[in-house]
């Protein structure tokens, strides 16, 4: 009788880890997928920066090379 009552003890604890652990797994698997659409944004926002960067350093090469040429000239028109 002890060993049945010993048992159902067990079982009853094992029942409420294993619940614990479910209800901790379904978590974390709720936090990577916010983290895996974080990490697309980034990716995103990196991209776009990249781009910007290019232009900038195509916009300071166009700079450079005009005052390397001793400036713009007077008749020179700058295009927006």
């Amino acid at each position: 009788m002890l060993a049945i009552i010993g048992a159902m003890v067990v079982i009853t604890w094992q029942h409420g880890k294993n619940r614990a652990l479910t209800q901790l797994l379904e978590k974390c698997q709720t936090q990577d997928a916010n983290h895996i659409d974080k990490i697309f944004d980034l990716e995103q926002e990196n991209a776009d920066l990249m781009e910007y960067i290019m232009t900038l350093e195509t916009d300071n090469s166009i700079l450079g090379s005009c005052c390397s040429n001793g400036g713009l000239q007077p008749d020179t028109t700058i295009i927006d």
